[in-house]
């Protein structure tokens, strides 16, 4: 019988602790919603933004990139723009940067062939 009473404890619990944000400040709810509404116009790398697709934007990727990297240091460095599964998809679909090396279970681009890609794929 305790453990029909744990069960209906934590039902409560999660019940009353895990009410929509709607429902507990209709406010920051609003404002949650206007933005997720935005579409993404702007990156952010090491405290500045830059306009997706600008000069300054691919600047401060091809700086922050090794010469050779795995996906997911692509990924990390654009911000999340484009995750690592992307790339893996997009690979897959032969669409993805065109000289890549694998090297054991990872897969690396090479940078000036993935900048070429990125400026493609951004127009």
């Amino acid at each position: 019988m305790s453990s029909m009473f744990d069960l209906q404890q934590m039902y409560n619990f999660a019940r009353r602790n895990c009410t929509g944000s709607q429902e507990r400040n209709p406010a920051q709810y609003q404002e949650q919603k206007r933005y997720l509404q935005q579409p993404p116009t702007r990156y952010n790398c090491q405290h500045e933004e830059y306009e997706i697709a600008s000069p300054e934007f691919y600047r401060a990727i091809e700086a922050a990139l090794p010469p050779i990297f795995t996906r997911q240091t692509a990924s990390q460095v654009m911000g999340g723009l484009i995750s690592a599964k992307t790339f893996s998809n997009l690979d897959a679909l032969g669409q993805g940067p065109p000289v890549k090396a694998k090297i054991g279970p990872k897969v690396a681009y090479e940078r000036e062939s993935f900048m070429r890609w990125l400026r493609q794929r951004f127009r």
